[in-house]
């Protein structure tokens, strides 16, 4: 390796991505639902208690309000909200099946702006003892989570004033593990001494911007606490794990990748197997 090259990964090691805080403005909220006044008022009256951060005006669809995936679209775009709450299988029995989220919130989350609350299906048992009363305990998670301000935005926004927000990144071993079987059959590159600094670069990058994360929000939001998860293994297994084992009332995701407009494998897969956690898809 030339001296110039040499400089050139000192300096692109130590340069860092500072996180930088710019709150969402959550004003208009709309509460899609599929449910007869009654069940409906019950139902809008506990999403306001879980989304207490979110002051309105609260906006409600009700049963007779919609029925086709063109009428959801049409009032939402005349509509506008800033942030929707629904639940998955709308106009739907297939909630009782664990497969997708229904033609309608597919649809919706495609093609809509605003960041979307997927929320338990009202008639879906199993929900945790800590599930739907508050965002005390809010998770953000993302394959890439460094430099991604929007995501974490809305993560620290949606958290109460003393809960605490977890920021987690896996590096997937299964993509890394292809990588290094590549350079293993490179004479040119001693695989033992690649496996550990390629490793320890990936979590590097995101450690430090969840540093800068808590460093911003210690004088933004000085009462959340601010706890980092940062390691390596099969993605979608370690976050089930992760938001298990720290009761996450609120789990945020990123639904888009730049370069598509497909929703992103990693958050569909968590959209579809969350079925009892409420989820904001951003």
């Amino acid at each position: 390796m030339s001296s110039v090259d040499q400089f050139a990964s000192v300096f692109n090691a130590a340069a860092k991505t500072i996180f930088q805080y710019k709150p969402p403005v959550l004003k208009n909220t709309l509460i899609i639902t599929d449910l007869e006044s009654t069940a409906a008022d019950q139902y809008v009256e506990s999403a306001k208690s879980f989304f207490a951060k979110t002051k309105g005006p609260w906006d409600v669809l009700k049963k007779g309000d919609f029925t086709t995936v063109k009428d959801l679209l049409d009032i939402v775009g005349n509509k506008k909200p800033d942030l929707i709450v629904t639940y998955r299988h709308l106009h739907s029995e297939a909630w009782r099946w664990p497969h997708s989220l229904g033609e309608h919130l597919d649809v919706l989350i495609q093609v809509t702006e605003p960041p979307v609350a997927i929320m338990p299906h009202p008639d879906r048992e199993g929900v945790p003892e800590h599930a739907m009363k508050n965002t005390a305990n809010v998770m953000a998670i993302n394959d890439h989570l460094t430099g991604e301000d929007c995501l974490v935005n809305h993560a620290s926004h949606m958290t109460l004033s003393d809960g605490t927000l977890h920021l987690t990144h896996i590096e997937d071993d299964v993509v890394f593990d292809r990588y290094m079987e590549v350079i293993s059959k490179i004479p040119e590159i001693d695989t033992d001494v690649a496996r550990e600094t390629i490793r320890k670069q990936l979590l590097s990058e995101p450690s430090a911007y969840i540093d800068s994360v808590e460093e911003v929000l210690s004088h933004e939001l000085p009462n959340i606490k601010v706890i980092k998860h940062v390691s390596h293994g099969q993605q979608l297994e370690e976050y089930r794990k992760s938001i298990d084992e720290h009761k996450a009332d609120l789990v945020v995701v990123k639904a888009h990748d730049p370069d598509q407009q497909a929703m992103n494998a990693t958050a569909y897969s968590i959209a579809v197997e969350l079925r009892t956690t409420p989820l904001l898809i951003v």
